[in-house]
């Protein structure tokens, strides 16, 4: 195997452009929870890596409480990426990390009856070594807080079945509901000792610390251990186009957005590339590059994840936001093994003053009053295992356009699981229950439940979130129906793979991080065994 020396050259194309070129084995377009992974395997195995990232490389220490802020820096489309309808929020991380630089660390594993669906080869030791270096341990019994007691609570006296589950999370000093702004004592074992800016990208330090602390995203384990193994990465550097010669992905260009090199072109020269910039972007970027799609099915099989948030006031203080958000939840309605294809999971829920609010129905005063009980409010998270299957496309200028529409027996499915949340909160002692309606709709008795089944999900009547879009280059080896095979390799172009997820032949219906770093790490080894460099 051919690992070329690592090259990078700069022209100056005008006064105000300059262009560079880099040459390396395999250029990685995105670094979340599946680029960052891949780098380092692949890093580590001997290949040159340069990683390019559209986002920012965070600084964790620079994380504030100011929300308007953290959602500009963390998200793409300032946290208001939305289906073509408008009827879903997707919150998709945009930065070194990705997506795992603001989720919430629940580190839960692929259920074994899926991936026996999808014909994914065994993934346990893979997901052993992802759970190492994140960290994974079992959340304690004094980690739980306030508000997932309460939800335990009501849980055990439904006689429904939940548990603690396990998380990517060191020592956490101030752990709590902005989390989902990011962690500013995020620290992994690597510790950056001297970042400098070098051509747009960070050339960075590294040395063993003591001990985790705070969230691990990748951005403080894979991303370190990458660049410390020789990898390179471009932040602020939007991939434009794979380039593609003689049905073989030969690298790709870049846009660098800096202060010192303002829209710089950046040319990656490589034997693979990989795309890992997530659901929505990965399928864009193929498409925007025009690369075969004979069986039209890049950026179809969309799934969601789409989830609604119900409330309940209680007589008693929770306040959900003090703690860490997540470590408990329901799985008595999602049984992989008998009913692989529907279900959901209800998961504690909360969130900042500002999420709060935007999440509770009403306006002016009745907005107030429901604002009012900020601290008695334990919320829960209705994630639907969806069957709808929507598309991702490209407008002319470029951007995603993102249609999805949920089936009428999704919509059953999450009105089911928006009662059942409700009777929960009535069990663990709830006075009145929250529904993210436009109006306020008064709902203080279990009687009053069948509202929530009459009003139905009518579009731009109930919010609805996302935070795991998959499916849209969905792995198989029918290259009928799939668009990579099992290795991640693309059946229509050699020397192009995914590793995010992308992936997924269908909803995975759990939080996804785990499975999408042991597909990269899986894809990783492909890439080595295979030889192709």
């Amino acid at each position: 195997m051919l690992c070329l020396p690592a090259v990078a050259t700069r022209n100056t194309v005008n006064k105000n452009r300059t262009s560079h070129t880099e040459t390396a084995d395999v250029c990685v377009i995105g670094s979340g929870a599946g680029g960052a992974v891949i780098a380092k395997e692949l890093a580590e195995a001997g290949l040159s890596v340069v990683i390019l990232e559209a986002g920012e490389h965070h600084d964790p220490s620079t994380f504030s409480s100011y929300e308007p802020d953290m959602m500009r820096r963390l998200f793409w489309d300032s946290g208001l990426r939305r289906t073509r309808d408008g009827t879903i929020i997707i919150s998709q991380g945009r930065g070194v990390g990705g997506s795992t630089v603001h989720n919430l660390c629940y580190a839960v594993r692929p259920p074994q009856p899926l991936l026996d669906r999808w014909g994914v080869p065994a993934l346990s030791s893979a997901l052993a070594r992802v759970e190492q270096t994140l960290g994974v341990t079992q959340i304690q019994e004094a980690e739980v807080n306030r508000l997932n007691a309460v939800i335990r609570r009501g849980c055990e006296a439904m006689g429904w079945r939940g548990l603690v589950q396990r998380h990517n999370r060191g020592t956490c000093p101030e752990c709590g509901a902005g989390c989902l702004f990011g962690c500013p004592a995020s620290k992994g074992e690597l510790s950056n000792l001297h970042p400098q800016q070098a051509q747009g990208t960070k050339s960075l330090s590294y040395s063993k610390g003591k001990m985790r602390i705070g969230k691990q995203s990748m951005a403080v384990t894979y991303i370190p251990l990458a660049l410390a193994a020789g990898a390179r990465l471009y932040s602020n550097c939007s991939a434009e186009a794979v380039l593609v010669e003689n049905g073989r992905a030969i690298g790709a260009k870049a846009i660098l957005n800096s202060a010192r090199l303002q829209s710089s072109e950046l040319t990656v020269q490589s034997k693979a590339v990989v795309l890992a910039a997530g659901a929505i972007n990965s399928p864009q970027l193929w498409l925007k590059s025009r690369l075969p799609n004979a069986n039209a099915h890049v950026g179809r099989n969309l799934h969601l994840h789409p989830a609604i948030f119900v409330g309940g006031i209680f007589n008693e203080i929770i306040d959900g936001h003090l703690g860490i958000p997540q470590s408990y939840y329901i799985e008595q309605f999602l049984d992989m093994e008998h009913s692989p294809d529907s279900g959901y999971l209800l998961m504690p829920a909360f969130g900042s003053q500002m999420i709060v609010a935007a999440s509770l129905p009403g306006f002016g005063k009745n907005h107030r009053q429901l604002m009012g009980h900020y601290r008695h409010i334990a919320a829960l998270l209705v994630l639907l295992h969806d069957k709808t299957a929507g598309r991702v496309s490209v407008h002319r200028r470029g951007t995603p356009r993102i249609t999805y529409r949920l089936s009428h027996e999704d919509k059953k499915v999450l009105i089911e699981g928006a009662i059942n949340a409700a009777r929960l909160l009535f069990a663990a002692g709830a006075t009145e229950i929250l529904m993210p309606y436009t109006q306020h709709v008064v709902i203080k008795t279990e009687a009053h439940l069948e509202s929530i089944r009459r009003r139905g999900i009518v579009p731009n009547d109930i919010m609805l979130a996302s935070s795991h879009p998959q499916g849209t280059l969905r792995m198989g080896e029918d290259p009928n129906n799939a668009v990579v095979n099992l290795s991640g390799e693309a059946h229509a172009v050699k020397g192009l793979f995914v590793a995010d997820a992308s992936l997924f032949p269908s909803s995975i219906g759990v939080p996804p991080t785990l499975t999408i770093a042991a597909l990269a790490a899986h894809v990783a080894r492909q890439i080595v065994q295979l030889g192709i460099m």
